[in-house]
């Protein structure tokens, strides 16, 4: 979970709201003479003392420190600061939704050899194909795609290019997975003009449930 004070949005505009209240409790400005009904507002909203002998009327400036005065309005805007932060950390360490199906993916001929693990997780347009390959894989002579075939061995559709790394992420439909494409293969492909599979399989895995 990021913190607070690394470079994120949140975290630049906490930054900045408490220079600022610093700045001002430091150099207050010269009071001018407030709108009506301002002062009992601002005496309203933070509990300040009222006159003596007066319970209608609140302390003006003069009564008041300017220091208290700056420190009480800084402290809402910083709690309202520290708040939507709390909110956007609490939003962006959310767990992702358990896969509903995973395979285990390995080479055509070495079925105990685990290289990766794939899963299938719910998503609003449908459902998210994860790969993961802990050691990475990549075609040094041309690129890593990513295909789903169907379960008749007979057709196959690609979700999409394996980028250099560990893992990527696939959109896939419902429709797809309930028509039966439920293996997931991972083929060496060349920069040609050939759009099919190149049969050189790298790993396979059927998602199961």
């Amino acid at each position: 979970m990021p913190d607070i004070d690394d470079r994120s949005t949140e975290g630049r505009f906490f930054e900045d709201t408490v220079q600022r209240f610093r700045r001002a409790s430091e150099n207050p400005p010269e009071w001018s003479e407030p709108f009506e009904g301002t002062w009992e507002s601002i005496a309203s909203t933070l509990d300040f003392p009222r006159h003596p002998g007066n319970g209608a009327t609140p302390a003006s400036p003069q009564g008041l420190s300017r220091r208290t005065v700056f420190a009480g309005i800084g402290g809402l805007l910083l709690g309202t600061a520290v708040g939507a932060g709390g909110l956007r950390l609490i939003e962006m360490s959310a767990t992702p939704p358990a896969p509903v199906r995973s395979a285990v993916l390995t080479p055509l001929e070495e079925e105990d050899a685990r290289l990766g693990i794939a899963e299938l997780r719910p998503s609003d347009a449908g459902y998210s194909l994860v790969v993961e390959v802990p050691d990475g894989v990549a075609h040094p002579d041309g690129y890593v795609e990513v295909w789903l075939i169907n379960v008749d061995l007979t057709r196959m559709v690609s979700v999409g290019v394996f980028a250099a790394g560990t893992s990527a992420q696939f959109p896939v439909s419902d429709e797809l997975i309930e028509s039966g494409y439920l293996i997931v293969d991972l083929s060496n492909e060349e920069f040609d003009e050939e759009p099919q599979h190149s049969g050189d399989t790298i790993m396979r895995g059927e998602l199961r449930a």
